[in-house]
């Protein structure tokens, strides 16, 4: 039976496992389970690379490997620069460059050589994410695990077929099955992304070959009963796969039914009637052709649009799978199935093709990668003022001969103590005071919404520890500032539609979320109260507006309709602060607990009496919808110097505030630029 060359049904095969895939991305609640159309596509590969491979195993070891390499990249390579190439091009000219953009760059340069799933394994955000809808190149996981398998498959099925390694194949695809099990319950990025929890489904197509080699002279028999079993595995998988037990144990039920359908129509009868002929339609064999360019085109397709117009209306829909199907084509008719027949390559020896092959790969991809260092350059969003957008920045050592050198400011908290980084750096320049930044998102004690000195937190090793440091090193001299966000978020720069602002204010009465709140009281009283040994100059700043509007994707005219810039950039001043009130509770608490902490309060320099905006003018406040922007910094600058050398003064006591005043008139002429 397996004598047989191109095999329809596997094509159909492709098709139903593309299209799940595709449905999937498109809207999950349509198909759960539609992620494991990719499984399905690693079986198929494994069945079909073992054929191919079988086909040549006479030949001398060398050639069987360079021919093979050869077959490979003319296969895989052509469709997939000219995906990367054209992708990177649109995401340099359109995509800003905040938050996961950096992750963009990286995947798309891993990926020219095989490596994005090794980058997205060791990514903070799992495939199932909201960020992962923006990396457009995050699909390419998939090929990597492919391309890994091919680099040590034929090594493998060379001696295999010599039955040198007989049970090579059995034992690894075992070990792959066992390290899939732990990786799911201990590193769901290992488990989803690496090859090593992915083997053994490969494995399994490749030890499927072997049993239809071995049984080819045999008589077929009758195909209804894998049929029925690899369907139904099939619509298990697609319909009830949990994402939280994947791959383990639910990739098993896409595995064992693509194995049984692979089967089925390979074994089938000629001219056999039955649901196989579905496989052989001419619209899933056309499907199945355009699976691979299907594969490559329509994510980043779809998070192009996720990136401009928004993908929600059936419009924005079908014009983004109009796209699709439009590349795919092309991909399939100019590069998959023209290249491998040009007759100059057909001339060339397998190393000169590997050599020339390796080279052009490394040549795109250095070419991708300055054009990701151009970005700032070549892009034509405006968010490339990073002045005035980017409130990150290195705090370098201040001179030692200003008015407040000697002194040093220990900044603690998540990713919003780090967007006072131009701040604090103006303030270093211009008093000599040294700032010392600790800023890792998620990790903000003070929080005053929910504890984060917790076991469960994954931050509280390092929290603590950077904690204990500060006790031992900061004097009564020194000041620290924990800086935290404070407020509910309303959107995250990940999200598709804004959030209800009276869904957000109604969940701060749930009883969870008040005990959550008084839980991180009780820790943040218990840490001032420790700090508060060492310095009596400790500030904590208040809840700023947080914005149900994503600053940086709405900035441009090509993204100014989509679906998350509808709530627009104005919020009225009285629902930011009946969204505060609980916070300001716990910092009356506080302040009332410990007398000598102080609260600075941004709001009053970004908001006006009747409104709150995240702009100011055409200049933005925000990048997102709660971090601050590069010119928020400036706006905010003058009332936070004030407020802390309004603390020195209150330290020094009535008899140095002469000397003192005279330092603030110091600072006050002094004149930097931003």
């Amino acid at each position: 039976m397996v004598s047989k060359g191109f095999i329809s049904g596997i094509d159909g095969l492709r098709a139903l496992a593309v299209l799940s895939v595709i449905i999937y991305h498109l809207n999950p609640a349509l198909l759960p389970g539609g992620f494991t159309g990719v499984d399905i596509f690693f079986v198929i590969s494994g069945y079909v690379v073992a054929k191919s491979l079988d086909a040549r195993r006479n030949q001398p070891f060398g050639l069987f490997i360079c021919d093979f390499y050869q077959r490979r990249i003319l296969r895989i390579y052509p469709a997939l620069l000219a995906c990367l190439i054209i992708t990177s091009i649109v995401v340099v000219l359109l995509v800003p460059q905040f938050n996961v953009s950096k992750a963009i760059e990286n995947t798309a340069l891993a990926a020219f050589f095989g490596v994005s799933n090794f980058v997205l394994a060791f990514n903070t955000d799992t495939y199932f994410s909201p960020g992962a809808e923006f990396n457009p190149f995050i699909h390419t996981w998939s090929l990597g695990v492919e391309e890994q398998f091919y680099l040590i498959f034929p090594f493998l099925f060379y001696f295999y077929a010599r039955n040198t390694a007989k049970y090579s194949l059995h034992v690894l695809l075992i070990i792959s099955l066992v390290l899939c099990f732990y990786h799911t319950n201990t590193n769901s990025n290992h488990a989803y992304y690496l090859i090593t929890s992915r083997f053994w489904e490969l494995a399994a197509g490749c030890l499927l070959f072997k049993t239809h080699k071995i049984r080819e002279n045999h008589e077929t028999q009758s195909t209804t009963g894998a049929t029925l079993l690899g369907l139904l595995a099939i619509v298990i998988s697609l319909t009830f796969s949990d994402k939280a037990q994947f791959p383990f144990p639910w990739a098993l039920f896409s595995v064992v039914g693509s194995c049984l359908l692979i089967h089925a129509v390979v074994s089938k009868k000629d001219g056999e009637k039955g649901i196989l002929q579905a496989f052989e339609h001419p619209v899933a064999l056309h499907f199945g052709k355009l699976s691979y360019s299907l594969y490559l085109w329509h994510w980043p397709v779809f998070t192009l649009f996720r990136w401009t117009s928004g993908l929600e209306s059936i419009i924005e829909v079908l014009l983004a799978l109009l796209i699709t199907y439009l590349f795919s084509i092309a991909s399939y008719y100019l590069l998959e199935s023209k290249l491998t027949h040009l007759k100059v390559i057909k001339k060339q020896a397998s190393k000169t093709v590997l050599v020339s092959g390796l080279s052009i790969i490394a040549v795109c991809c250095l070419a991708v990668q300055v054009g990701f260092d151009k970005q700032y350059r070549l892009s034509l969003s405006q968010t490339t003022n990073k002045n005035v957008w980017s409130p990150y920045t290195q705090i370098p050592a201040p001179p030692h001969d200003l008015a407040l050198s000697g002194r040093t400011m220990y900044v603690f908290g998540d990713s919003h103590a780090g967007a006072y980084g131009k701040m604090l750096r103006q303030l270093s320049a211009e008093t000599g005071i040294k700032v010392v930044l600790f800023s890792k998102g998620g990790c903000g004690v003070s929080n005053l919404i929910y504890p984060v000195l917790i076991s469960a937190n994954p931050c509280n090793e390092q929290l603590s520890e950077k904690l204990d440091n500060l006790k031992n090193n900061a004097t009564e001299n020194d000041i620290i500032f924990l800086a935290t966000l404070k407020m509910p978020w309303l959107t995250t720069p990940a999200s598709n539609k804004p959030s209800n602002f009276d869904d957000v204010l109604r969940l701060q009465q749930d009883t969870q979320v008040k005990e959550q709140r008084r839980l991180a009281l009780n820790e943040t009283l218990s840490v001032l109260e420790s700090l508060s040994l060492r310095t009596q100059l400790i500030v904590l700043d208040g809840p700023k507006p947080v914005f149900n509007y994503v600053a940086f994707r709405c900035a441009d005219w090509y993204s100014q309709f989509n679906p998350i810039c509808s709530e627009g950039i104005v919020q009225p001043r009285s629902a930011i602060e009946e969204l505060r009130k609980a916070s300001l509770s716990s910092l009356s608490v506080i302040q009332k607990a410990l007398p000598s902490i102080t609260v600075w309060d941004p709001i009053n320099s970004l908001c006006n009496a009747e409104t709150c905006s995240a702009y100011d003018g055409d200049l933005p406040l925000y990048f997102d919808g709660d971090h601050l922007s590069g010119h928020a910094n400036k706006v905010l600058y003058p009332s936070f110097k004030q407020h802390i050398l309004d603390m020195i003064i209150e330290q020094k006591g009535q008899q140095a505030k002469a000397p003192i005043l005279s330092v603030v008139r110091q600072i006050e002429k002094t004149n930097l630029a931003w």
